[in-house]
């Protein structure tokens, strides 16, 4: 009589917990949901600030932008055969949503890649040992423990989870680390060079008339026309015009191209200049050792080639244009402000 008062005690006690079990079970179900529906509003406004690009610029596409609807096929029904046919533990199984994560499709295309791979060469008799052995042993489990361990795939047991997308990168740290690797890329290139100014008469080394490098007895300039350096058996100046220049400080007269630059005020003639006229155009003079190249700045924007210069400094046509020299801020200024070097 006392064990079934027992039992029954039990049962009932028993029957009390399920009850609040399941209350409790249901509570945090519909806080959860709440909870996870606020989250994914979260997300998916997160996703939409962060989501800077779909596709990574350059010539080359991740698989998943340069697939054809087949290939999304393809790689489905090989998703689907390789879940029945090796039945993974469920810790290791690809989930249904695949398709909604990207990084997971990449990873599994590329799996499959290899799989193709080893199959073709797998059934070439000529060939000893088994790619698909070691595909199985290199490719297969290491990439499904990766996919599950590395992304937020492994929450969507139930259902689906939206990935949340890293924050895009620092714009203002990619491009001040450029800019270093930029510096350290010329100082290691030019290392190896002792740089010279070019300084004839009224000329000086702050504004030199060129820029030559030498390693060893190889000499090279620098154009003036395509910023580019070229080699000479010899520099065709004499040379107690090349004046020693710190690495440093000759990268920095090249990169400063406007100062190679003659600039002039264009007037028809010199009664225009003096009566206040505004100038014509703007011309320029660029003096590199392969040639001298004058132009002026044409209607379209464009600098084109021109006389000018020329027929001003010799004085000897008939009816030549009046130049007045200025400085690169305010021929800018007369180009709407671009000079275009």
């Amino acid at each position: 009589m006392d064990d079934a008062l027992k039992v029954s005690d039990f049962a009932a006690y028993r029957a009390d917990l399920e009850e609040h079990i399941k209350k409790f079970a249901q509570g945090v179900k519909r806080e959860q949901g709440e909870v996870e529906e606020i989250l994914g509003e979260i997300l998916d406004r997160l996703s939409a600030l962060e989501a800077t690009a779909t596709a990574p610029t350059g010539g080359h596409l991740p698989w998943s932008l340069r697939a054809t609807e087949r290939d999304w096929q393809d790689l489905a029904d090989w998703i689907d055969w390789l879940g029945r046919h090796y039945a993974p533990q469920l810790h290791l199984r690809i989930w249904p949503c695949w398709p909604a994560h990207g990084g997971v499709v990449e990873e599994l295309a590329a799996l499959r890649a290899a799989w193709c791979a080893a199959v073709e060469a797998d059934a070439d008799p000529a060939r000893v040992g088994s790619e698909l052995a070691y595909w199985h042993q290199m490719w297969l489990w290491p990439t499904v423990e990766r996919i599950r361990h590395n992304y937020m795939f492994s929450e969507c047991e139930t259902d689906h989870a939206q990935d949340r997308p890293g924050r895009p990168t620092d714009a203002d740290a990619l491009r001040a680390r450029v800019a270093e690797a930029e510096t350290e890329r010329l100082r290691l290139e030019n290392a190896r060079y002792a740089f010279f100014a070019e300084v004839p008469q009224g000329f000086t080394t702050d504004r030199p008339d060129g820029l030559w490098r030498r390693a060893g007895d190889d000499w090279e300039f620098l154009s003036l026309l395509d910023w580019e350096w070229h080699g000479v058996e010899k520099p065709p100046v004499k040379r107690e015009i090349l004046h020693p220049l710190p690495a440093e400080r000759a990268l920095e007269l090249a990169a400063d191209r406007q100062s190679w630059a003659t600039y002039w005020a264009h007037y028809t003639d010199e009664s225009d200049w003096r009566a206040g006229a505004p100038p014509t155009t703007v011309v320029r003079r660029r003096r590199s050792p392969e040639r001298v190249l004058d132009e002026a700045y044409g209607p379209d924007g464009a600098w084109e080639p021109t006389d000018a210069v020329h027929d001003f400094l010799s004085a000897r046509p008939s009816d030549p244009p009046y130049l007045v020299e200025i400085d690169a801020t305010e021929a800018a200024r007369l180009a709407n402000g671009d000079l275009g070097l």
